[in-house]
């Protein structure tokens, strides 16, 4: 996996939880405005069976269906989201110390070079040298997991 795409990819996990956010409160809102059960006639009365009758349960049929579809893959997306939240920090956190220092520090945290050389005692120009290793290494275990190499959501991120 290049570099580039490793980048792309930690860039996207700094963002994941408010994806999950606002994944969240669409599935809430869809969830607030669904009723399966639809309308109950309590007055007992026959009601006609006019055209315009079935074109209107064809409109609602087909606005549950959407819904329905809405809210399944909002429920993916969360769920996708949450498993590739967990599988990149998995893989974050097998790197050496200095590696993991770095890589958390400027893509996660947003910590200036200066920040970071002092905490793993090199310089600034030897920080960023010691970045692209460990850029290369998160590659190599990025392309190596198969739910982080072959998501969707990943995919669709790093375009």
């Amino acid at each position: 996996m290049k570099n580039s795409e490793v980048e792309a990819i930690l860039k996207f996990y700094k963002y994941i939880d408010l994806d999950i956010k606002v994944a969240s409160e669409w599935l809430e809102q869809y969830e607030a405005g669904y009723n399966p059960l639809g309308a109950v006639v309590y007055d007992g009365m026959p009601h006609g069976n006019k055209l315009s009758d079935s074109t209107a349960l064809l409109a609602i049929k087909l606005a549950e269906t959407d819904t329905r579809e809405s809210i399944e893959t909002l429920k993916k997306r969360i769920k996708g989201l949450k498993k590739l939240r967990t599988e990149i920090l998995k893989e974050i956190s097998t790197l050496n110390p200095v590696h993991k220092t770095i890589i958390c520090g400027f893509y996660i945290k947003g910590q200036k070079w200066e920040r970071i050389a002092e905490q793993i005692s090199y310089s600034v120009r030897q920080s960023k040298n010691i970045r692209c290793v460990a850029l290369e290494v998160l590659g190599g275990k990025f392309a190596r997991n198969r739910n982080i190499s072959r998501s969707e959501i990943i995919g669709e991120a790093i375009k």
